[in-house]
This record gives C-alpha cells, structure tokens and sequence, in this order.
C-alpha cells in the first residue's frame, strides 16, 4: 500500500551542496555592499546639493528673517522692504490702542487722540517723536503734526501713555495716521 505523504510529513527540503551555497552567500553579501554604497553615494550627494541651496538662499532666508537687524546695519534696505510692502519697526516700539475722540471745547471742535507705546525689544528704547497726520477720504494729508512725549527711555516689555489734541481740524479730516517721525518731519517747518 502507498501512503501519500504531506508536505509537512516530508520534512525540511534538502540542501544543496555545501559547495554550491557560499557563491550564492557571497553574491548576496557582495549585492548589499553595492547597494549600501549606492545609498551613501546617493545621501552625500543630496546633502551636498541641500547644503549649496542653504549656502545660496541663506543670505536672502537672513533678510526675510530678520528685517529690523538688516536695515540696522544697511539703513538704505528700508526702501527694499518697502517695495516688498513689508513695514520694518527699527524702533523695537509699538504703538497700540490709540483712541480718537471728538469733542466740543468752548463751541469749538477738537480732536484728543490717545494711545500707549510699548518696547516690544530686548533692550532699553529711547522714544522718537510721534508723527501724526489727518487724511481726505482720498487719502490725502490735509494737516500733521509732532509730539515730544519726554518720556525716559523704556525697558522691555515697559509701556507708556501719550496724549495730544488738535484745536479745530480740518473738516476734511476723515482718517488718522499715528506714526513715528522721521528725521527730515522734525523741525520749525514741520510742526504745527
């Protein structure tokens, strides 16, 4: 009688010649050396090419990165920023929560206009004089004017108030522009 035997009642499959397997163990060795040079070549290389991109674009990654720093240094760049329509705050202050209100003083108009200022810096901020200026509803600038705050310079993260009026506006006066001046706005001609 034949008994039919199961694959698994075979047992292992046979092994070749002793002979026969270091070839294969040696081409299968040799396979992965090749391939692990190949991906080393490969990673170099891709490093090399992410490191002349970071080399190229770092100069540029540096003045997108860090506006205030550059225009320190290259006070002409500030045109640069502006034609990219990026406002770069050289002074490390802010000027937050101004406040504008209309009043009637003695039957006349007045303006009071409020605000803080805040070093938003790591260093001590000297204040610069604040610019302010009345605008048409087309934009234009009918009246300005400066403000000395003589405040003492301010620690980080210090704030400070400021307070101003205007007698009689301009009845075209529609918007407010509060800024910091510029040195060629601070003078006899400028002021009110």
């Amino acid at each position: 009688m034949t008994e039919l035997l199961t694959q698994d009642e075979t047992g292992p499959e046979p092994v070749p010649e002793t002979g026969a397997i270091h070839p294969l163990i040696g081409a299968a060795r040799g396979a992965q050396n090749e391939f692990r040079l190949r991906r080393r070549a490969r990673r170099v290389r891709l490093a090399a090419w992410a490191g002349l991109a970071l080399l190229t674009f770092a100069p540029a990654i540096g003045v997108l990165a860090f506006p205030e720093q550059v225009v320190a240094a290259a006070p002409g760049s500030i045109g640069l920023y502006g034609w990219m329509g990026r406002e770069v705050n050289i002074y490390g202050l802010e000027i937050r929560r101004v406040d504008l209100q209309h009043l009637i003083v003695d039957g006349r108009k007045v303006i009071a206009i409020k605000g803080e200022l805040t070093n938003i810096s790591s260093m001590e901020r000297s204040i610069p004089m604040l610019r302010f200026g009345l605008r048409s509803k087309d934009n234009a600038e009918v009246y300005h004017w400066t403000l000395d705050t003589e405040v003492r310079p301010l620690r980080p993260g210090e704030s400070t108030n400021f307070v101003t009026r205007l007698a009689s506006p301009p009845d075209a006066a529609q918007n407010l522009e509060v800024r910091f001046a510029r040195a060629n706005e601070i003078g006899p001609d400028h002021g009110p």
